[in-house]
């Protein structure tokens, strides 16, 4: 794919409403990393929303206990496209605080959708 066409394929991804659709959908996942009583949202999130996006991209995705213990696990995806080009890394997580339920005004609790 040349720069031109992976600029017009961001483009589409953004203005035909994708994008948007695509985050709605992920800020929903309530991944509160320091609340032990979501850790299956957290692994969901990790398992079927990230890992499988990341792999219709063509990345290897594997989840890795995290050694601290207590805690969720690392989402680590590897997609080599030629080994002489440079390495890019990104780094991913659910949220790191708690959802702060309390404060959210009516109606927009975006965890919700996705229950």
């Amino acid at each position: 794919m040349t720069r031109g066409a992976a600029i017009s394929a961001a483009e589409r991804y953004f203005d035909d409403g994708r994008f948007l659709s695509d985050l709605a959908r992920r800020v929903a996942f309530p991944t509160e990393s320091q609340n032990p009583a979501r850790a299956a949202a957290l692994r969901d999130y990790l398992e079927t929303e990230m890992a499988e996006s990341l792999e219709r991209m063509g990345f290897d995705c594997r989840l890795i206990a995290n050694p601290s213990g207590g805690h969720g696990p690392f989402l680590v995806a590897e997609r080599v496209e030629d080994a002489s080009l440079p390495t890019v890394l990104t780094y991913g997580h659910g949220d790191v605080i708690r959802g702060q339920e309390g404060e959210w005004r009516a109606g927009l609790e975006p965890w919700k959708l996705h229950q």
